[in-house]
């Protein structure tokens, strides 16, 4: 049972909140992303899930509006159909696989792909219609397992040809999506208990500031390198995923 007193734990929650804020604000993906692996250090992967979900689809819902002149509606389109198939597959996994070694795995694999994207290795096959659908199959079932959904959709559409405006407002119509088809999913679950929804909470003041700083950070900075930050982001996120994966398949391996 996690313990609202512990002064240690709120300060993560809210560091969590924070990060996953932020890069959410700039990039138009990723609070999950980067809130989940510093949850994961005070919270288990099952309570950790959830608690995103609603945050995630509530600032995509925020922002989206002022996006949806951008949003690549055939790209959206394929993502989707792929996802709905892809989010229950994942729920099952979650079930055969630890979390911790799915993150891990999903750590170095994004890793890798995101440093190609940002080396500027454009994969002009990217958005093709076969690929967009097996690419939100991948991110359905990561949606499922371990709430982030995004790092397959969004080292596609960034290492695409896709422009910058374009690809950023359909990433976060594609994770506004994927986040609330989690949380229905979640919900049938009985996944959704009183502590869930006090993290949930508790990073909403964080959130809302870090949301914030990166949409003023997004407005400041010159256009045309935001994919190389975003991958950026995207690479440190990643980093501490595989950080704290790693350290909890250790803490089991030595009990």
């Amino acid at each position: 049972m996690f313990e609202f007193s512990d002064p240690q734990r709120i300060a993560v929650i809210l560091i969590a909140g924070l990060f996953g804020g932020f890069v959410r604000g700039y990039s138009g993906f990723g609070f999950a992303l980067a809130a989940m692996p510093i949850l994961t250090l005070v919270l288990s992967p099952a309570a950790a899930v959830p608690s995103v979900f609603p945050l995630e689809c509530a600032i995509g819902l925020l922002t989206l509006p002022s996006e949806w002149r951008h949003v690549d509606l055939r790209v959206l389109k394929w993502l989707a159909l792929g996802a709905v198939v892809g989010t229950p597959v994942g729920l099952s996994v979650l079930t055969l696989v630890p979390a911790e070694i799915m993150r891990l795995l999903l750590g170095l694999a994004v890793a890798v792909a995101a440093f190609r994207a940002w080396r500027g290795e454009r994969d002009v096959l990217a958005t093709r219609a076969p690929n967009l659908a097996a690419i939100g199959f991948l991110s359905g079932c990561l949606n499922g397992s371990t709430a982030m959904s995004g790092p397959p959709v969004i080292v596609s559409l960034l290492g695409s040809n896709m422009p910058m405006l374009s690809a950023r407002a359909t990433l976060i119509a594609f994770i506004a999506m994927s986040a609330g088809f989690g949380i229905a999913l979640s919900a049938a679950r009985g996944a959704y208990s009183a502590e869930i929804w006090w993290v949930s909470l508790l990073m909403v003041p964080a959130a809302a500031v870090g949301c914030g700083l990166g949409l003023l950070t997004f407005a400041n900075l010159p256009r045309r390198i935001y994919r190389s930050v975003s991958l950026a982001l995207l690479t440190m996120a990643m980093s501490i995923a595989i950080i704290t994966a790693s350290l909890a398949v250790w803490k089991k391996a030595v009990a």
